[in-house]
């Protein structure tokens, strides 16, 4: 059995294995508009009210965007108002302008459950696969199922085969986007990320692929950050993180 049934997975629930602690899980709101007029672009709209959160607007192709806001809950629940006040103040769109809008848990990788021996796998969301940097699921999900229906192919043995896979494909990526998400917990930190993408092209690849794909905080873009932020505490808190993920790669 592959457990590939979202944030809510009945099959990890039948494992027994609890919801993600809050830090450790986030909540969105999806919906769709009409895509602004003009050249189509693509929006990111950072917040520092309930930080670390953003809106975002993308374009889809057919005269609408993909909008949506999500933040990542410390405690208290997140009512759907809320969600909706901050996606139309952010983005400057009024509600009734919105289309199929939807709220769900994001269940961060910055802790995720165990992968059993056995025949029940969990993949994408049900594994707590969702990067803890961007709040990017997509290419986890794809990647994991795809990693557990060749492992159930193992019988028995499917549990062991995929615990390795996953390992060997995501182990260090999922160390750094957790080191990665804690700099960006911190404003100053994130600040100066956006700002050494801006001025480095490498840079923003390293951040792009590292929020999106199965990159590793590198020392270049770790280097970069640290030498534009603008406290000491955040320069520290970078040196430090970045001390952490060296020694565990």
């Amino acid at each position: 059995v592959v457990g590939a049934d979202g944030a809510e997975s009945a099959v990890r629930r039948a494992l027994g294995v609890d919801r993600n602690p809050p830090g450790h899980l986030a909540v969105a709101l999806r919906a769709y508009a009409p895509a602004p007029a003009g050249t189509p672009e693509q929006r990111l709209m950072l917040t520092a009210e309930g930080w670390p959160a953003y809106a975002w607007s993308f374009p889809i192709g057919d005269g609408r965007a993909n909008v949506g806001y999500g933040e990542v809950l410390a405690g208290a629940p997140v009512s759907r108002a809320r969600l909706l006040a901050r996606l139309t103040e952010l983005l400057g769109i009024p509600a009734d302008a919105l289309q199929a809008c939807r709220a769900h848990h994001l269940p961060l990788s910055s802790w995720r459950p165990a992968h059993r021996d056995g025949r029940v796998l969990l993949a994408g969301d049900a594994a707590s696969l969702i990067n803890p940097f961007t709040g990017e699921g997509i290419y986890y999900a794809v990647l994991s199922g795809a990693l557990a229906g060749a492992a159930a192919l193992n019988g028995a043995g499917a549990g062991v085969v995929y615990r390795r896979a996953l390992r060997r494909q995501l182990g260090r990526h999922l160390r750094h986007t957790t080191a990665a998400a804690a700099l960006a917990g911190r404003p100053a930190m994130a600040d100066a990320g956006v700002r050494a993408a801006a001025a480095d092209q490498r840079v923003f690849d390293d951040l792009v692929e590292l929020g999106l794909g199965q990159g590793l905080l590198t020392l270049r873009t770790a280097g970069r950050t640290a030498g534009r932020a603008t406290t000491r505490a955040a320069t520290e808190a970078s040196q430090a993180a970045l001390h952490r993920v060296l020694a565990r790669t």
